[in-house]
């Protein structure tokens, strides 16, 4: 195990990771030397947005691995596409605002504006 363990650290342990390591500790200790608050709030905007990038993810398989199960079942009945997915076509254009105004909302947080 740790054998694994330690293959695991050498592979990660790069001259771009240690840079941006280094890096980011530099930035940490700058903005907690000039302002405190500013490491929670880069702490807090960080796990909402992994939380958002995770949760879009999971939506996205989801959303596959539903399109797959309903695939073979198609095809199983024998319909053709239009026949199965008339109801996914109506639907379209709100799915496909909705999605915009997600990906506009995350943008938005992202920039600092939200």
């Amino acid at each position: 195990m740790f054998k694994r363990l330690r293959e695991r650290w050498k592979k990660a342990w790069t001259a771009d990771n240690v840079v941006d390591l280094s890096v980011d500790i530099f930035l940490i200790v700058f903005d907690v030397l000039s302002s405190p608050i500013l490491i929670v709030m880069r702490v807090v905007r960080w796990i909402i947005n992994k939380f958002f990038i995770d949760y879009i993810k999971a939506g996205v398989r989801g959303i596959v691995h539903w399109f797959q199960k309903h695939s073979a079942r198609r095809q199983e009945l024998g319909y053709g596409f239009f026949r199965y997915w008339w109801w996914l076509l109506l639907l379209s254009p709100a799915i496909i605002i909705v999605i915009w105004l997600t990906i506009l909302f995350m943008i938005g947080f992202k920039e600092g504006i939200a």
